[in-house]
């Protein structure tokens, strides 16, 4: 299988390059890697390991991670760490 890439908008300023890559001696590892834009420019890159997903779940969430609360929370302290 080949990398999957997506575009996705984040939040209003923020948007992502997601990239999706199987692992390629474990069938259902899959890397996810996230390189961020804010306001256009370049704001870091970050992954996240998907064990156990078949193809068509990882792709899911991939589709949806601004929708994936875990993730859009990593991100967030990824970019601007604990505001606390």
């Amino acid at each position: 299988m080949d990398t999957l890439n997506y575009i996705s908008v984040l939040e209003r300023s923020l948007k992502a390059h997601i990239r999706l890559n199987p692992c390629a001696d474990e069938p259902q590892n899959w890397k996810l890697d996230i390189q961020l834009f804010y306001q256009g420019h370049p704001a870091g890159t970050t992954s996240f390991n998907l064990h156990g997903y078949t193809r068509e779940e990882a792709e899911q969430v991939a589709r949806t991670v601004k929708d994936n609360q875990f993730m859009m929370r990593e991100i967030d302290e990824y970019l601007w760490g604990e505001s606390d």
